[in-house]
């Protein structure tokens, strides 16, 4: 029986969610253990993604914060996240020395790529740019939205133009990366979402009508 995706993202539901299981490429950030169920096209793509950073960067992980209950609809802390379709993810990170640091928080960041918060944090632009790239390249999920605040989507797009192997992938992911007009601005994670499967166009909404 296949799983579904009921209504839009901020007034849905879901069933026979599947669950994101931490791996030795995924960890689940504290807190959101019992909120990391969602479609199989969204848990997939995260899974595919995560495999495709430890092959170009060994060592990565990636830690998912909020996706959705186990049956969906309104999740506390978000105007989003009920119907399986939508995943917060921390930053890929660098401590002040630059070597990499695998964070169970979310942190935010300024246009400098620097935590505001004073821990020394860095903006890992490779790594981070190697992810949204990667959920470009999976053509399998149907993602819809990279929310991310707009001097960080600047910063990776600057980032990507001035490198001769990510610069093809720029408009695509141009338009993925947004700020949210409803919302926090995303400063501290990615949240990315898919589209309705093609097969639930009856039961499911991209937005609210």
């Amino acid at each position: 029986m296949m799983s579904l995706s009921v209504g839009c993202p901020n007034d849905g539901w879901q069933q026979r969610a599947k669950r994101l299981k931490p791996s030795r490429y995924i960890k689940i950030k504290p807190g959101s253990q019992e909120r990391s169920y969602g479609h199989p096209a969204l848990i997939l793509m995260l899974e595919r993604s995560a495999k495709d950073l430890q092959r170009v960067a060994p060592g990565s992980v990636l830690v998912v914060g909020d996706i959705s209950d186990t049956n969906g609809g309104p999740l506390p802390g978000h105007h989003s996240h009920q119907s399986g379709r939508d995943a917060d993810i921390v930053f890929y990170v660098l401590d002040e020395y630059g070597k990499s640091v695998v964070l169970d928080h979310y942190v935010k960041f300024g246009a400098n790529g620097k935590a505001v918060d004073g821990s020394g944090y860095i903006f890992d632009d490779w790594r981070n740019w190697l992810l949204v790239q990667s959920f470009v390249r999976d053509q399998r999920a149907g993602l819809s939205h990279i929310f991310i605040s707009r001097p960080l989507r600047q910063r990776l797009i600057t980032y990507a133009s001035k490198q001769p192997g990510f610069q093809k992938y720029v408009p695509e992911v141009s338009a993925l990366l947004k700020q949210p007009e409803d919302a926090e601005p995303h400063d501290d994670h990615f949240h990315v979402r898919v589209a309705c499967p093609k097969d639930q166009s009856e039961i499911c909404r991209d937005q609210s009508r």
